[in-house]
């Protein structure tokens, strides 16, 4: 027997200097809830550098996606980073996000994750 709360894999692949902007639906009502999406350095090859997106230690968190709600009843989230945000990612950095609610009672749960892959065009 094995329990496991894991949450759902979503790999971002996105283009440096670019507006992005996706949107997830959770299928239940999200009233109330607390959100957070950070971005993470998992790998850093290069330190020093500066600005947004620059990391100097892997775990370290170099930016957010911004988060806005548009079906709370519903669960339908907006994220988005924009052009300045994604200018500062580093295509030599290796990065994940996560996507976390704390619901009305107070129960944390991450519900996405994945890697943020940032090429140059």
């Amino acid at each position: 027997m094995k329990f496991t709360q894991l949450p759902g894999t979503l790999d971002v692949e996105i283009v440096v200097g670019d507006e992005v902007a996706m949107s997830v639906d959770f299928d239940r009502d999200i009233t109330g809830y607390t959100l957070e999406a950070p971005i993470y350095a998992t790998q850093v090859f290069a330190t020093g550098v500066g600005g947004v997106g620059a990391a100097t230690a892997v775990g370290e968190t170099v930016d957010n996606w911004a988060i806005a709600v548009t079906d709370a009843a519903n669960g339908t989230v907006a994220l988005g980073l924009d052009e300045q945000q994604t200018g500062g990612l580093d295509p030599a950095v290796n990065y994940r996000w996560f996507f976390r609610w704390v619901d009305t009672s107070g129960y944390t749960r991450t519900v996405l994750s994945g890697a943020l892959s940032v090429r140059s065009p």
